[in-house]
């Protein structure tokens, strides 16, 4: 109501003056400081944090509030401060060590990132369960990745592309490459929206120009009625999925997999831009007669916003065998928010994920291999292999107009 009536500004004010009229009022203030995060006001977050914190340095939950709201603002040492203070008075609670290591990764102490977190995974498990809980998946991931170290390589690859940071400067000192490319894929996207948007189709471009380059094809834009075409004559299976995805996101999820699990290809979001390495590591991953995998940057986690698929390969046979048949109308997902059913449940890099560790858990991996770091690094198993980039190292994200349009997978998902 304040908003309305006299915008932000005036809301704003509004919230700080009512904090400091009601100094005894604890539970209010932690909840102005929580709508104030959601709706990115972070400086009167932290200025919250001035009036009450000094008095209350023991408030858990106000001082979580404000290191996710430094964190968000780029006010990466400010997190960090307060992330020191939460694990200090809560040292059993993971919060804290997930933002200081998040924290320190941005501020260039990568040593220390690692070290935070692993400090944080002991302290929090005992033996394979959680002490306590966690508040988001973002978080668990952390916990999950660690505690299954031995047995899936994820934890181990995220730390060894952290400590090996971000500058590309003397690559060509560090990795050197096979004498022949090992396949050509096919690059493929998909688009149901009509005609794209300016901004899309010079992403595209560049990205032609750059397979062009590599000896590969232009990338193949498949519409609504050609995939599901695509996919009734050569992977009926995903049939079911395609037809009752709730969204032209979850049909882009369905058909990226049905066409990947078949043949050679690199599968890449319409909205992911080359960066300056692209071309050298793509070019590595084409000499190595394996899938490369998107590693994400800040979580030991699968992206899948892009990667390159080997025809046969073990990873995309799990991945494609546990979703075969898969419907989106089944009962089951009726009462699951529309986020969880397109990222966790169904297609989304949930399931990357869980393959990888369905895959290791049925044929153990022998070693990993980080010969080709900071570009790229391949897992060994029986008779195959797998190779995974860190994301930065391949793609940027862009302030693409049709994000913010109303029917937009995450805009539509968070209504």
């Amino acid at each position: 109501m304040a908003t309305a009536c006299g915008g932000s500004g005036f809301a704003q004010w509004l919230l700080l003056g009512l904090v400091g009229m009601t100094p005894g009022w604890l539970r209010l203030h932690r909840e102005v400081a929580r709508l104030c995060a959601k709706r990115r006001w972070f400086d009167v977050v932290l200025r919250i944090a001035e009036l009450t914190l000094s008095d209350r340095s023991g408030d858990h939950d106000l001082r979580l509030i404000v290191a996710d709201s430094c964190y968000a603002s780029r006010r990466y040492a400010q997190a960090l401060q307060h992330a020191q203070v939460l694990i200090e008075e809560l040292p059993t609670a993971f919060d804290g060590y997930h933002i200081a290591c998040e924290s320190l990764q941005l501020l260039g102490q990568p040593r220390d990132a690692i070290a935070t977190l692993e400090e944080g995974c002991r302290q929090c498990l005992d033996g394979d369960q959680l002490i306590g809980t966690v508040r988001s998946r973002h978080v668990y991931r952390h916990l999950n990745a660690y505690l299954q170290r031995e047995q899936v390589p994820l934890f181990t690859l995220w730390s060894e592309a952290i400590v090996h940071g971000e500058v590309a400067d003397g690559l060509d000192d560090f990795v050197d490459l096979p004498s022949e490319k090992s396949f050509l894929p096919q690059a493929f996207q998909y688009w149901s929206q009509g005609t794209p948007p300016r901004d899309v189709v010079a992403i595209t471009e560049q990205w032609n120009s750059l397979f062009e380059q590599l000896g590969l094809k232009p990338i193949q834009v498949f519409c609504h009625d050609q995939a599901l075409e695509w996919i009734r004559s050569y992977n009926p299976d995903f049939k079911i999925a395609f037809e009752t995805a709730p969204h032209y996101a979850a049909e882009s999820d369905v058909f990226r997999l049905a066409f990947a699990s078949c043949q050679d290809t690199i599968w890449l979001d319409s909205d992911v831009m080359p960066v300056a390495t692209s071309s050298r590591l793509i070019d590595l991953a084409l000499r190595q007669d394996s899938s490369l995998l998107y590693l994400k940057k800040r979580v030991p986690y699968l992206q899948s916003s892009f990667f390159v698929s080997r025809r046969g390969c073990p990873f995309f046979a799990e991945l494609a065998n546990g979703l075969r048949g898969f419907n989106y109308s089944d009962p089951r997902f009726r009462s699951i928010d529309k986020l969880r059913l397109i990222h966790d449940c169904s297609f989304g890099p949930a399931s990357y994920t869980a393959a990888l560790e369905n895959l290791c858990a049925k044929v153990p991996f022998i070693e990993v291999d980080h010969a080709s770091l900071p570009l790229m690094q391949k897992v060994l198993f029986p008779g195959f292999s797998l190779c995974f980039f860190r994301g930065n190292w391949m793609v940027a994200g862009g302030p693409l107009s049709y994000k913010q349009s109303t029917d937009n997978w995450k805009v539509w998902a968070r209504s």
